[in-house]
């Protein structure tokens, strides 16, 4: 049969309408739904029409000049490329339909195939399907006029208020994010001073807020609410526009202002100038995060396996994918060559603070700590972490409903607690180094907390979540402070502005719902978080209290207490630091396990930056299922212990080591089943894979 296909005019009509089905308009839906996806990057109204237009009309247009190169050779061949270029644009819109099914790839891939065939084949056939894409050319019109009226963009620049400042002090605030307070305490309700130290000694120096809880569950709403001493509303971004009247427009005037943003832009440019990668650099970054949380949006689960984690976060998704590296060199370069952000940041902040600052200087710093994804040992070190393996149904989302799974999570969080610990020591000593501790008004806070249940949004505040993810540190070491104070009643963050204006002698210009927590405080009948949808969660100071206390008994029954508990898992702790040749393991028949990046440790510098303490692969062996008991071995000492578990019908298997379980040069690795009883186990060793020894 001849194909008579259209003018190129209305077939470029045609494939912009199948791409605004199947690509365009789901982006512009998708951001429409997280506007804080360019606010944060601080995106221009100029920057977003230009990437709304590439979006609606880019490929499309690229697509129709070529066919209309391959017809100046051949008609046929360009009518056929048309035809191909329409059934490669229906595809993510196959896709998105087969992913509350997921039939598996094998089915997707069939399934999506047959559906192509289908729409080109009654694109050719039939007149009223051409005219339906014809007509349909409406869609993208109207979601692009609508995307680039609706979005919110950066306003750059507010003017201060201009207010009294009748007490002089240096004010510094440091906000952490994805911390929950019962991460640091031990059964008693204390800070653990030997698992944290600096955060039990800051409680020392400081007045402890440990009743403080957020009033959001949600970074872009949470932060604001810090800053603005205001309940955030729906609606609302992380931006100037929406939040005028904030921290940084308060002391503006009056103060020289040294402020490190990640989720919010709420500094006025002309006192807070920032800079900014170049337009084809934040360009790059931004299409490849789309195209990132776009796969996420459409593709089944057992397709979108090894995509990078969104992680709650808003960029640099890619910077988590799975590294693979053929060579140890190559290996380590490329984890150690990736944008550490929140180690260059925090160096950053840190450098800025010297002998002859005035008084009137305020530095600020918003630390994605102990934020996912976690990837930090207490020591700063940073080891590898494979996507897919956090426990989670839906990357940043529903956690897995096998408690193992979730656990190692919450033991990876309360490592990388341990690193803001870190630098939360190094801040104290850069502050005494300049002279600063004793006159500073300093403030350590965070934005949020996160859950550990499984079967249960980690994030998503509810009464059996809400003690997680409401109860936040807070320290605040007043100027002159020299004594630590405990303060246990509910205060909330959104009290934290109205403090600092006290502290600072300064009449609020405008209306807060906070209250300064200077002077007597009266407790509250109960305290509220905000979820993304407007609604609240509320829960009495008895509830969070013993919603906290079941967190920490959970807690120390898994890890204990002290350092070196936390590399010790419930799965046959004993066996940890034995010798592998005195328990006589046996070798399995047939098993074959794969260790995912390799080459790591091949070539390992204990003193690097870079340590392979997450050992993770996969298990070819069909009669082991999720829950068997493992250990792995280094260098032949048993160095941790973990139980299996299934991952889009893979069995894995993760243990967490401690670097002293390395030495420099090659490294042995070897994985065990844990057989036997707890008073005579016995070991089995799976083999390595078709490529050879460990």
């Amino acid at each position: 049969m001849k194909i008579v296909l259209p003018s190129y005019r209305l077939r470029f009509a045609h494939l912009v309408s199948v791409w605004a089905y199947s690509v365009s308009q789901p982006v512009f839906s998708m951001l429409d739904d997280n506007p804080e996806f360019l606010v944060v990057r601080g995106s221009t109204r100029l920057e977003i029409v230009v990437l709304a237009v590439g979006l609606t009309i880019g490929i499309p247009l690229l697509a129709v000049l070529a066919e209309r190169l391959v017809s100046l050779v051949s008609r046929e061949a360009g009518d056929v490329l048309h035809l191909l270029f329409l059934g490669l644009f229906v595809t993510p819109l196959m896709l998105f339909i087969l992913k509350r099914f997921d039939p598996g790839p094998t089915v997707a891939v069939v399934a999506v195939a047959a559906g192509g065939v289908a729409v080109v084949s009654s694109y050719v056939r039939w007149r009223q399907m051409r005219t339906f894409l014809t007509l349909s050319i409406v869609l993208p019109v109207v979601a692009f006029s609508l995307f680039v009226t609706d979005i919110p963009v950066v306003v750059d620049d507010a003017a201060g208020a201009r207010v009294r400042v009748s007490r002089e002090a240096p004010v510094v605030v440091v906000v952490l994010d994805e911390f929950p307070t019962s991460s640091l305490l031990t059964p008693t309700g204390l800070i653990d001073p030997v698992r944290y130290p600096n955060f039990a000694r800051l409680a020392r120096d400081a007045t402890w807020y440990a009743g403080a809880t957020t009033v959001h569950e949600f970074s872009p709403t949470a932060v604001p609410a810090i800053l603005s001493g205001r309940l955030t509303r729906p609606g609302q971004v992380p931006n100037l526009a929406d939040h005028p009247h904030n921290l940084f427009t308060l002391l503006g005037e009056s103060y020289r202002l040294r402020v490190h943003e990640t989720v919010t832009y709420l500094c006025p440019k002309r006192y807070c100038p920032r800079r900014r990668d170049s337009v084809a650099r934040r360009f790059s970054s931004l299409v490849s995060d789309l195209r990132i949380a776009f796969l996420h949006r459409v593709l089944p689960d057992s397709l979108a396996k090894g995509l990078p984690s969104l992680a709650d976060r808003w960029s640099g998704f890619a910077r988590d994918g799975l590294l693979v590296a053929e060579d140890a060199r190559d290996a380590f370069h490329a984890v150690a060559g990736r944008d550490h952000s929140v180690r260059r940041q925090f160096n950053d902040f840190l450098e800025e603070f010297a002998l002859d600052d005035p008084a009137r200087t305020l530095h600020f710093v918003h630390l994605e700590l102990p934020h996912t994804p976690w990837t930090f040992l207490p020591s700063g070190q940073e080891y590898p972490a494979p996507t897919g393996t956090d426990g989670v149904d839906v990357p940043g989302s529903t956690w897995s409903d096998d408690p193992w799974v979730v656990n190692q999570a919450y033991q990876r969080h309360l490592l990388q607690v341990g690193y803001a610990d870190r630098l939360m020591g190094r801040l104290r000593d850069r502050l005494v180094r300049s002279r600063l501790w004793n006159e500073a008004l300093v403030v350590v806070t965070a934005d949020h907390g996160v859950g550990f249940v499984p079967g249960r949004d980690g994030r998503v505040v509810s009464r059996e979540t809400f003690a997680d993810i409401a109860s936040v540190p807070l320290f605040i070491k007043y100027p002159g402070q020299r004594k630590g104070n405990v303060e246990s009643l509910v205060v909330r963050t959104i009290d934290i502005l109205p403090t600092i204006a006290e502290v600072l002698g300064i009449r609020l210009p405008w209306a807060v719902d906070g209250r300064s927590l200077i002077g007597p405080a009266s407790q509250v009948a109960s305290a509220s978080v905000i979820r993304q949808d407007g609604s609240s969660v509320r829960a009495s100071p008895r509830e969070i209290e013993l919603g906290m206390t079941r967190t920490i008994r959970r807690k120390t029954a898994l890890f204990g207490e002290g350092s070196d508990s936390l590399f010790r898992s419930r799965a046959s702790p004993e066996l940890i630091g034995l010798p592998v040749a005195a328990l006589r393991p046996l070798n399995a028949v047939g098993a074959r396990v794969h260790l995912e990046d390799e080459a790591l440790f091949t070539d390992i510098r204990v003193s690097s930056w870079v340590i392979p303490a997450l050992i993770t692969g996969t298990i070819d062996k069909p009669e082991i299922g999720a829950g068997q008991q493992l250990a792995v071995g280094v260098n032949g000492r048993i160095a941790g212990t973990a139980r299996s578990f299934e991952v889009g019908g893979e069995q894995r298997f993760s243990f967490l080591v401690p670097q002293t379980a390395f030495r420099d040069g090659p490294n042995r690795i070897e994985v065990f089943i844990v057989d036997g009883t707890n008073t005579n186990p016995r070991l089995v060793r799976l083999g390595p894979d078709d490529k050879g020894q460990h």
